[in-house]
């Protein structure tokens, strides 16, 4: 599960820092880093919310990191402070939901192409072989 965890948090810092593009990629980021990583750690039923938790629990190393330079460093910000403190403290649970989602996205399509697969095999129920 480590290496679908990193691979997701991966593609959720990488949709950050590229100019423009960030407007399109940051909010699909954790839905593609869920269905990405879900796959990788082969996530099921019983382990898509402790992925999409675990991931989420990530996001609070930039969040936090938001907050500090927000409320206790002099940064300045091109928008207002409260609406930064806002962004760092959604960023949490938004990517937990993405993450989460794009997870069991990835699950339940591999669970389907499972199913196709058993069905099609040789002595299977149903099959016209």
């Amino acid at each position: 599960m480590l290496n679908g965890v990193l691979a997701a948090y991966g593609i959720i810092l990488a949709s950050l820092p590229v100019p423009i593009v960030h407007f399109i990629t940051f909010p699909i980021g954790p839905f593609i880093a869920g269905f990405v990583g879900g796959g990788i750690a082969k996530a099921d039923e019983g382990r898509v919310v402790v992925f999409g938790l675990i991931v989420g629990g990530l996001a609070l190393i930039p969040a936090a990191l938001l907050l500090i330079l927000a409320l206790v460093a002099d940064v300045e910000f091109p928008v207002p402070t409260g609406l930064v403190v806002f962004a760092a403290i959604a960023l949490v649970p938004y990517t937990w939901f993405g993450v989460t989602v794009g997870a069991l996205v990835s699950f339940l399509l591999r669970e389907r192409e499972r199913k196709a697969e058993a069905a099609t095999e040789p002595g299977a129920e149903g099959s016209n072989d």
